[in-house]
């Protein structure tokens, strides 16, 4: 201040008011580059009042030591002083400090440029009113390069988007040379500044022309963002719609799966309707019929005994009908009520897909053995206390990868003999529903003289999943369940 006082002449003060205007219009130019609003409130009073006291700090650095000091403190001034009322990083504040403030003085090169016609046709204002006019070019210009479209929302290269770094660098760098080549031009002689006007005309080009591809490129960027968010959204929907289809599409099978037994079941009740009346004589089924008969008086079927649930018998009726035609031996054993079964533990739907399912898998298993024993054993009912549904079969036993993956996938290794995978999926389902147990024991290698599986479904509220093998090391090698039931594999 005492340096200030003492200076009578005029250039100090208009250099004052002119740095005092820029610093003003760098405030201007930082808010619109970072799209904020203008108003006049009570942070911008306090800025202005502040930007003169580092006007007057950083002319009196100026004049005791030099202009690029001068200049950078200056920067570096209202760079802190902006940081902290808006509470941003510093170096985000210096970077718009920079391009603000070299904008500024490409503008008021411009119009200290034009203020040299009046001087050149010989109207020789003071000091006073050539800064005045000069003033009034550079609002004109300025508020004229705001209304741009593109610039109304401001710089949104720099703040939108982090990833822009190197176009804010190179920006930096172009308005730190901007800044250094409008001091050398106030600071040296007529010849230096002659020599220098056209790098810094060039430089102030090259920074507009990179301000410009900077815009280019983050709306670009914006474009392709938005057309992979788009493409992201669609791909999302697509796959949500295909798990939905494949959702669909495994109910469906499981239905008509399920269907197909009833079907059969039906059928076969029909056939032996057929049998018992003259139907098949007016439909012209006769040789049919007498075919069916003689095949069944070739076996002494055995009466099966009756739960009582007329789905049920019909089911096991047709099932034994089936491994009649097999030659397979097929036995049934009943324990307890089966109708206290289904009204508390299983739905009765539920245990006549379960039976049909499983007994037409152990048809399947024993028709690929060779085997001379052809058996299949059902136990329904209480057993130990627990109701229960279990199957014996003297067929092949499970293919490893096909045991594991059971209740996962379809997954079924006699597709040739109508083998869908669905069986397991739907017995798993019922499991789960009701919280039972399911256990695969393994005896042997198909042999002469005994049941080389059994599989037993427990209603005993534990929803266990229990291989119990006497290939229990080869099955444990490749175990790698992630199945929310218990899953054991023991010898």
């Amino acid at each position: 201040m005492e340096t200030i006082l003492n200076l009578r002449d005029m250039e100090i003060i208009v250099y004052i008011l002119k740095t005092f205007f820029i610093s003003l219009m760098t405030y201007y130019t930082y808010l619109k580059i970072s799209n904020r609003k203008i108003k006049i409130n009570r942070k911008s009073i306090i800025i202005s009042i502040i930007s003169i006291i580092v006007v007057i700090i950083s002319t009196c650095i100026k004049y005791k030591l030099d202009s690029i000091t001068g200049t950078a403190c200056l920067i570096l001034m209202l760079s802190i002083l902006y940081a902290i009322i808006y509470k941003e990083d510093i170096g985000f504040s210096i970077l718009n400090t920079v391009i603000s403030l070299s904008i500024n003085y490409i503008l008021f090169s411009i119009a200290i440029a034009i203020m040299f016609i009046p001087n050149i046709i010989r109207f020789n204002y003071n000091d006073y009113i050539n800064l005045i006019f000069m003033i009034l070019i550079h609002l004109i210009f300025l508020t004229r390069i705001f209304k741009i479209k593109k610039l109304k929302n401001g710089f949104s290269f720099i703040y939108n988007n982090v990833k822009n770094q190197y176009f804010n660098m190179l920006i930096l760098n172009i308005s730190f040379a901007i800044l250094f080549l409008f001091v050398c031009l106030t600071s040296f002689n007529i010849e230096f500044t002659g020599k220098i006007l056209p790098t810094m005309v060039i430089s102030a080009i090259i920074m507009f022309i990179t301000i410009q591809k900077s815009f280019k490129l983050y709306y670009k960027q914006k474009l392709l963002i938005q057309d992979l968010e788009e493409t992201k959204k669609e791909l999302a929907n697509k796959n949500k719609e295909i798990k939905e289809l494949e959702e669909e599409n495994l109910n469906f099978s499981k239905t008509s799966h399920s269907i197909m037994h009833k079907q059969k079941a039906l059928e076969h009740k029909l056939n032996e309707l057929m049998l018992k009346t003259e139907i098949a004589e007016e439909i012209d089924l006769k040789d049919r019929v007498e075919n069916v008969t003689k095949e069944l008086k070739k076996e002494a079927v055995i009466e099966l005994s009756k739960t009582d649930i007329p789905e049920i018998d019909d089911m096991l009726q047709y099932m034994q009908s089936e491994c009649v035609k097999k030659k397979i031996d097929f036995q049934l054993q009943l324990n307890g009520n089966i109708h206290h079964m289904i009204n508390n533990y299983v739905e009765k739907e539920e245990l006549e897909i379960l039976i049909a399912d499983h007994i037409k898998n152990s048809i399947i298993a024993i028709n690929h053995s060779d085997n001379s024993n052809k058996s299949i054993l059902v136990r329904l009912g209480k057993i130990d206390s627990i109701y229960s549904f279990y199957i014996y079969d003297s067929g092949i036993e499970f293919e490893i990868d096909t045991l594991l993956n059971l209740g996962k996938i379809p997954s079924s290794t006699h597709k040739d003999d109508g083998g869908t995978g669905m069986g397991f999926m739907n017995t798993f389902d019922t499991i789960n529903k009701h919280q039972a147990s399911i256990m695969i024991n393994e005896y042997n290698k198909p042999c002469k003289d005994n049941f080389t599986k059994a599989i037993i479904i427990k209603f005993d509220n534990k929803n266990e999943f229990i291989i119990s093998s006497y290939r229990a090391e080869e099955i444990q090698k490749k175990s790698n369940d992630n199945s929310p039931i218990i899953y054991k594999i023991e010898e």
